[in-house]
Formats: structure tokens, C-alpha cells, sequence
């Protein structure tokens, strides 16, 4: 289900209407006329559209959940990724 949503409400009452995107795609209108349409993405959404793969994703997702590991560079980082 869409809704549509005028660009002022938008701005009054811009947390209310990204809540509903839980549930449906936003259109927002300006002067009654579509102009932009707001959808929800995840962490995921976003590392695939930056290419990474859902096999890289998952490995990055099982290295965000070691408890208490915090890698102090990006070369360190990659290191681990390799390991998995």
C-alpha cells in the first residue's frame, strides 16, 4: 500500500510519517503533484547497493557480533574479514 504525503506534513511531522514506512511506501506530493518516493532500506539495502556481495555481507555481520572486538584500523579489519 502507498500513501501519499504533502511535503508540509512531511516537514511538521517528519518522524510520524518515516515510522509508516514500517508498514508502506511514502510518495511525498508538492502542490498536489508526486514528486519524491520514500521506501525503507536496512544496513543489507545499503551494503549492496555499495557492492558488496550477501556472502561478504554475512561474513561482516558475523564479525560486527564479537563481543567486546574493536579493530583499531581498517588494514586489521580486512585481516579478519580474510580470515572468515
Amino acid at each position: 500500500m502507498v500513501q501519499f504525503v504533502n511535503i508540509r506534513e512531511f516537514k511538521t511531522h517528519t518522524e510520524s510519517v518515516l515510522k509508516r514506512l514500517e508498514r508502506s511506501e511514502v510518495i511525498l506530493t508538492v502542490r498536489g503533484r508526486p514528486t519524491a518516493a520514500l521506501r525503507r532500506i536496512s544496513e543489507r539495502d545499503l551494503a549492496l547497493e555499495e557492492g558488496f556481495t550477501p556472502e561478504e555481507w554475512s561474513k561482516l555481520e558475523k564479525l560486527a557480533k564479537e563481543p567486546g572486538k574493536v579493530y583499531k584500523t581498517g588494514a586489521e579489519f580486512l585481516k579478519a574479514l580474510k580470515k572468515l
